[in-house]
């Protein structure tokens, strides 16, 4: 009679489970549902159905193009995409590149002060951004860098946390590869280039996506070191589509759509990629 009585809570508990996912997913999406359609509907529209909720909250009546033309045609959106993509796919070539060789180095090699310095990489990450700002300003004024590609660039490539990564996954990279290498004649590079890093696919991928969304959500940095226009990024695009006295929300909520699914259509196709370098960079010894 128990084992009956067990069993018959079994669908019962799983039916509530799927309402309570269900509720909560609508929970999620409701706001990216709402930004999405508001992003098709005039200004006005936007504040005379967005109180009390209807049916025309979230479907649009008169839907228009009108803020997605007036974001790239007067708000210079388009430059800003451009100059966000361009500075993240550089920071994530370079930041691979550098931040992998760091983390080659401290997995495969001993030499005086690892440790140390080691332990410094990661101090690094774990300070505050804002605590590190000041100084970098005034790094980059002295370099002549402030409004320029180098000042959004240069600074964010070095990571505490993607050197972690990198330093984890190359604990467990085969020795007896690393090994056959140097026989074969190879130098240090050399077997960095042409046989660490062609393994290394999954790793390579996590850190690219972690560098890429960082730089592509990045705001305090970029609105230190531009100055211009034709500098900002996406961030700072989105945060100008207002005026004195008001917001443009139908302009915001359309720069805000496609920054997201931007981002998004990248990461998905990457997603088991992502998964298995970061389980694959484990706690090591």
């Amino acid at each position: 009679m128990k084992r009956k009585k067990t069993l018959g809570r079994k669908p019962r508990t799983t039916f509530v489970l799927y309402v309570l996912h269900v509720l909560l997913i609508i929970i999620i999406f409701l706001p990216l549902v709402f930004a999405f359609t508001s992003s098709f509907r005039p200004l006005s529209d936007l504040y005379r159905y967005v109180s009390p909720l209807s049916w025309k909250t979230f479907i649009p009546t008169n839907v228009t193009l009108d803020a997605y033309i007036t974001i790239f045609t007067e708000g210079g959106y388009g430059r800003a995409l451009l100059n966000s993509l361009f500075i993240a796919v550089v920071t994530v070539a370079a930041g691979i590149l550098f931040n992998g060789m760091a983390g080659y180095v401290f997995a495969k090699y001993n030499f005086p002060g690892k440790r140390i310095l080691f332990f410094l990489v990661l101090l690094s990450y774990m300070v505050p951004f804002e605590l590190l700002s000041i100084n970098l300003y005034d790094m980059i004024i002295k370099l002549n860098w402030v409004d320029s590609y180098k000042a959004l660039i240069v600074p964010c490539i070095a990571n505490g946390m993607i050197i972690f990564l990198f330093r984890q996954y190359y604990l467990s990279f085969p020795d007896y590869m690393l090994e056959a290498a140097r026989i074969d004649g190879m130098g240090h590079f050399g077997t960095f280039f042409c046989i660490v890093l062609p393994n290394s696919k999954a790793i390579c991928i996590s850190a690219g996506l972690v560098l890429f969304i960082n730089q592509w959500e990045s705001f305090l940095w970029p609105v230190l070191v531009t100055r211009s226009k034709e500098m900002y990024t996406v961030q700072l695009a989105l945060s100008n589509f207002s005026t004195q006295y008001t917001k443009n929300w139908d302009q915001i909520f359309a720069g805000s759509i496609i920054a997201f699914l931007l981002p998004v259509a990248i990461i998905m196709p990457l997603q088991k990629f992502f998964t298995a370098g970061l389980t694959s960079s484990g706690i090591k010894e």
